[in-house]
């Protein structure tokens, strides 16, 4: 497993460095991303990245039922992982296994589903992708759980740049929708054979029914909730692509793929530590009292982000993404209201499986869709894909948040104020940021001046604003690393009771 060296050091330190090299891991990979999202977007037509619209619907939705949850009983840091991981290995091959065929054989019906008939060979070949992640999901659980996010940078980057190298001449070769999906199949590729390399130990398939009870026990709950929040993330495409068309869809796709990059990048540096960290913090009975912290210092760093997607929407897309793509504009705006939002419910959620709380988290999915599709239809009939966005921003705001705040105030005994009172003050400043950008620059001819002027004002009020709190935020990140470092178990062992508990 992990080093002696690396054992002996306390959780707060691993934590710390993890999400370090987490963060520095997320920030190369969205440059490339971004990079490569930019390049592709000159080189297609708005109507390809319809088509890859729909196959990353299918593929989503099947690679996170795939494992059918058993990756988090290995990620919580919690029982031995040499009695564990053969069993998650045998469950995640084989659903894998039967996901992918399936995507292969029914995607006829599923790119009719979305009325794209020229969807279906792109969600043939981006269903491999299924069957590698089932491959590596060991590897890459573990590589989690033991904080090894400083490889994991290099294999997460050299599986972008395989992405760069192979869509770029298939673009230019005219290969359209399929460049997008074959490139993703040989970055995934070069990313399970990564993880294989780095993974502190490597396990073979093996089977123990009374470890598979437990690990079903905790993780189809979070499998199922998986699936209904991919559903409920992906429902606009289907309803954007039966009610308007393949452009309009790719254009959207587009929008949301950008609105969603601030809460991409902060969730997946948490997510380089957050469950493994939340599980160890819940055994001890110390979630709570950090909770509050953990969402004040999110909503500090994310909310900014978002106010100037939101306010600098237009320059943003004409500036990156060249003219042909402004329509996109519309939808960037209102869904970068979600996008922020996104943010806290992505952190509640990790707070919830730390916290071992599946089942709730899977009925707040189901609420979350139930409420979201009749939203979706109503705003998509009325405003396009503008409207899309605000379905999204309403229902995040008026039932999903509430839902997850009822349910972790319960479980980690703290009250809502508690837990939400480090967001007020950000929440302001981002609002009041990203008003004075949108209005500074709203009669600039030059979107590329527009785009630089309203980010250096917004970016500069914001700090102003939030000075104070930003100082105090960082001052309890030190405090909060240094005088717990030596009170954490640094084996992340369960409490007495708790050791056969996968």
């Amino acid at each position: 497993m992990t080093t002696a060296s690396g054992q002996d050091r306390p959780l707060g330190h691993r934590a710390a460095s993890a999400t370090l090299w987490g963060g520095v891991n997320m920030a190369l990979g969205r440059v490339v991303q971004f990079a490569t999202t930019i390049i592709v977007a000159r080189l297609l037509a708005p109507e390809h990245f319809g088509a890859l619209a729909v196959a990353i619907v299918v593929q989503t939705i099947a690679t996170n039922m795939a494992e059918l949850g058993a990756t988090a009983a290995l990620a919580r840091g919690e029982g031995d992982p040499d009695r564990i991981a053969p069993t998650v290995f045998s469950i995640a091959l084989l659903t894998s296994g039967i996901m992918t065929a399936a995507a292969v054989i029914l995607a006829p019906a599923l790119a009719a589903a979305f009325d794209d008939p020229a969807a279906t060979p792109v969600i043939q070949v981006l269903s491999i992708t299924i069957l590698l992640q089932g491959l590596g999901a060991v590897p890459s659980t573990m590589v989690w759980r033991e904080f090894l996010q400083k490889p994991r940078v290099v294999v997460d980057l050299c599986s972008l740049v395989t992405v760069l190298v192979l869509v770029v001449p298939m673009a230019l070769d005219g290969w359209g929708a399929m460049a997008l999906a074959w490139s993703r199949v040989g970055g995934q590729l070069v990313a399970m054979a990564g993880y294989w390399i780095i993974t502190p130990k490597r396990y073979g398939p093996g089977f123990d029914p009374q470890v598979a009870a437990g690990i079903l026990t905790l993780g189809m709950p979070l499998a199922m909730a998986n699936l209904v929040v991919f559903v409920t993330l992906n429902v606009d495409y289907l309803l954007v692509g039966r009610m308007l068309d393949p452009t309009a869809l790719g254009l959207y796709l587009l929008a949301f793929n950008l609105a969603g990059l601030p809460s991409s990048v902060i969730t997946s540096v948490i997510r380089a530590t957050a469950v493994p960290t939340f599980g160890r913090l819940f055994a001890e009975g110390t979630l709570g009292p950090l909770a509050a912290k953990f969402v004040s210092g999110v909503s500090y760093c994310a909310f900014p982000i978002s106010a100037m997607v939101v306010a600098l929407a237009h320059p943003l897309i004409v500036t990156a993404y060249g003219g042909p793509w402004a329509p996109a504009s519309v939808a960037l705006a209102t869904l970068g209201v979600f996008g922020a939002t996104r943010i806290l419910v992505e952190l509640f959620a990790d707070l919830s499986v730390g916290a071992g709380r599946t089942g709730w988290l899977f009925w707040v999915q189901v609420a979350w869709l139930l409420t979201l599709t009749p939203a979706l239809f109503f705003g998509i009939a009325w405003w396009g894909i503008a409207g899309a966005g605000v379905a999204h921003a309403t229902v995040a705001c008026l039932v999903v948040i509430p839902l997850y705040v009822k349910s972790l105030t319960t479980v980690l005994h703290v009250s809502a104020w508690q837990l939400l009172r480090g967001s007020t003050f950000p929440l302001l400043g981002a609002t009041v940021a990203g008003l004075a950008a949108w209005l500074a620059t709203r009669g600039m001819e030059n979107p590329a001046a527009a785009l630089a002027a309203g980010t250096v004002l917004g970016t500069a009020l914001y700090a102003l604003l939030t000075f104070r709190q930003g100082k105090l935020l960082f001052a309890d990140i030190r405090a909060l690393l240094r005088p717990r470092a030596a009170a954490f178990d640094p084996a992340g062992s369960a409490p007495p009771g708790e050791a056969a508990r996968p």
